[in-house]
């Protein structure tokens, strides 16, 4: 895999949950921060299982946000990825391949920090 491009720094600003009509839990996790070459950052992780799976493990997530960038412009971003619970802890890694409004494809990877509402990583060329 190439070598980090950089980082990212989120917290976590709270959730949202919902259902969908067949009766799965719909969880949007809300986060806000910066990283490398994107200033203002706000976004939600979501992942949709059915109600029984509420204490997976594991499993597929997206990815939606924007970043307010200090020239004026914004940039969207959308996400594909998996979240595995470390064993043990109350954490998250989580893997993303997405794209961004202006083209470019990048991968993160991290780690949501439950107990310190933190969602730390680092950026990758896709």
């Amino acid at each position: 895999m190439a070598d980090a491009i950089g980082t990212f720094e989120t917290k976590h600003t709270g959730n949202t949950y919902s259902r969908t009509a067949e009766g799965d839990l719909v969880i949007n996790a809300h986060f806000e921060g910066a990283g490398t070459g994107f200033d203002a950052v706000f976004g939600t992780l979501s992942l949709t299982q059915k109600l029984s799976e509420a204490s997976a493990t594991s499993g597929t997530c997206t990815w939606t946000g924007q970043s307010f960038q200090k020239d004026g412009t914004t940039l969207g971003t959308l996400g594909d990825g998996t979240w595995e619970q470390l064993a043990g802890e109350n954490k998250w890694k989580v893997v993303f391949d997405g794209e961004i409004s202006n083209g470019d494809r990048l991968r993160t990877e991290g780690v949501i920090d439950l107990p310190a509402r933190l969602y730390t990583g680092s950026i990758f060329p896709a």
